[in-house]
C-alpha cells in the first residue's frame, strides 16, 4: 500500500485551490461539503465559481499564483493545466510542509483524493493509488447502488444503542452481542 488512508476534519480549515476550471469547481464543492474555508487563485474562473463567491461561500484571488501564496493554508489542491505552475505550487507546499494534491500528477502530490461513496455518516473511500481513475469510478458507482439509506438508518439505531451502553456495566462481549443482534435484525448482511 503506497498511501496511508485517513479521514481528515477540515471544518473551518483554510484550504487553497489553485485553478478556476471544471476540476477546480469539483474540488471546491467537495471542500465546502466538509466545511472548509476555501480560497481560489486563478486568472479566470468558471461562472459557477463566481457564483459561489457571490454567495459568500468562497474567497477569490483573480491573478496568477505567486511564490509562497500557500503559506497560510492547511491544505492545497492544484487543478491547473499549467505544469510549471503545478510544480511551483507543489514545491512551495513541500517547503512549508503543507499537504498538497496536484490533481493530475500524483508524483507532485503528498496526498491523493479517493473516490467516495457517502450515505449520511457512512463514508466509503475507493482508491487505486492513482493507477486507474476509471476503475475507481466504476467501483464507486457499483457501491452507490448497493449502499442504500437503510444502512444510514441502521447506523442511527446503532449509535443510539451505543450511547446507552456506554453508561452501562455490561461486559464488552455483551455490548458487541447487542450490536450484532441489531445488525442481524436489519437483514442487510444476510
Amino acid at each position: 500500500m503506497d498511501y496511508y488512508p485517513v479521514m481528515m476534519n477540515i471544518k473551518d480549515k483554510k484550504c487553497l485551490v489553485v485553478g478556476g476550471g471544471n476540476v477546480a469547481l469539483r474540488k471546491i464543492s467537495s471542500l465546502l461539503k466538509c466545511g472548509a474555508k476555501v480560497t481560489v487563485i486563478s486568472q479566470a474562473f468558471k461562472k459557477e465559481i463566481y457564483m459561489l463567491y457571490n454567495e459568500g461561500k468562497i474567497d477569490l484571488i483573480e491573478r496568477c499564483y505567486f511564490d509562497d501564496d500557500v503559506k497560510e493554508y492547511n491544505i492545497v489542491i492544484v487543478a491547473t493545466d499549467d505544469r510549471k505552475t503545478n510544480k511551483r505550487v507543489a514545491s512551495d507546499c513541500q517547503k512549508y510542509n503543507i499537504p498538497v494534491n496536484v490533481v493530475d500528477d500524483k508524483g507532485l502530490s503528498t496526498f491523493i483524493v479517493p473516490s467516495v461513496v457517502a450515505k449520511g455518516d457512512i463514508t466509503i473511500s475507493i482508491s487505486t493509488n492513482g493507477k486507474s481513475p476509471l476503475l475507481t469510478r466504476m467501483i464507486r458507482e457499483k457501491l452507490e447502488k448497493q449502499f442504500t439509506e437503510e444502512y444510514e438508518l441502521l447506523l442511527k439505531e446503532l449509535e443510539k444503542m451505543r450511547n446507552r451502553l456506554k453508561e452501562s456495566d455490561l461486559a464488552e462481549e455483551d455490548k458487541i452481542k447487542t450490536y450484532r443482534e441489531i445488525i442481524d435484525k436489519s437483514g442487510l448482511f444476510q
